[in-house]
């Protein structure tokens, strides 16, 4: 009799072992084509696929081409709707963008050939990638395939060639730029929130040495003015009128140092 249960048992682990595998398949295609949605906007301009793209700030669920040399506002790129397995439709929406998967994007050797694994981020072309350097703030993803100029040619722009090639598309911080710089976490999040964009790690540093040293000086004026005019208050108090006076300048001094600090970190992180 246990011989015999044995035997029945196997099928029903059997049939447990293949319904687990599919579905572990089944969840890995799901996830495969849910990094691959892409979403509809509006937009001014007819834009081919493979441009890069900003969100364009004066009209909702819009983009527009991305500016060349501006990495900092780089939010995906335009792909043909056919080429996704799932559609996001908005309203009016006639242009299609990627923000993840692997797309093909039109990309440039302003910057060099680009091979396979190269970060990319946009050149000084409007809209086309290029070999991503430690000078960019922003990356668009990593090149799945590779284009040195000779292959593959579609048009070009001086010396430089222009192609298509697909890339993993994750826009993110540069890896390879000097902002990765050991900067904690609350000082780039905060620059970033001043700026509106990701800040170098050299004008990060240089903001807040600006802002420590106007808090320092702020306090010692106030400090030093107020314990002077409260010493003189006690040893002449019949001039209080007057004590009370330099001291309310004191005051606004101490402030207005701290307010040109503050303002020269502004300048500093938006420039």
């Amino acid at each position: 009799m246990t011989v015999s249960v044995k035997h029945k048992k196997r099928p029903v682990l059997l049939l447990m072992v293949i319904l687990a595998g599919f579905s572990f398949f089944n969840l890995r295609s799901i996830s495969v084509a849910a990094d691959n949605i892409i979403q509809g906007y509006s937009a001014k301009e007819t834009l081919q696929p493979g441009l890069m793209v900003a969100l364009d700030k004066s009209a909702s669920k819009s983009v527009k081409i991305l500016p060349g040399g501006d990495a900092d506002h780089i939010y995906g790129v335009v792909v043909d709707p056919t080429d996704a397995p799932f559609t996001l439709n908005a309203q009016n929406s006639k242009t299609f963008v990627a923000t993840s998967g692997n797309f093909q994007v039109l990309v440039s050797t302003i910057a060099g050939s680009v091979k396979p694994g190269d970060f990319l981020t946009v050149s000084n072309l409007s809209g086309i990638a290029q070999k991503a350097t430690s000078v960019q703030t922003r990356i668009l993803g990593q090149a799945v395939s590779g284009f040195d100029g000779t292959s593959n040619v579609i048009t070009s722009n001086g010396s430089a060639k222009i192609g298509r090639i697909f890339v993993q598309i994750n826009p993110q911080n540069n890896p390879l730029a000097n902002n990765a710089v050991l900067v904690p976490s609350f000082l780039r999040k905060a620059s970033s929130a001043v700026a509106g964009k990701s800040v170098p790690a050299v004008r990060i540093y240089g903001a807040l040495g600006v802002f420590i040293f106007s808090a320092i000086v702020a306090v010692l004026v106030l400090w030093s003015g107020v314990r002077g005019s409260l010493i003189a208050l006690g040893r002449n108090p019949l001039s209080r009128k007057a004590i009370f006076s330099g001291m309310y300048k004191v005051v606004f001094t101490g402030v207005g140092i701290f307010i040109l600090g503050l303002a020269g970190v502004y300048l500093l992180l938006r420039i």
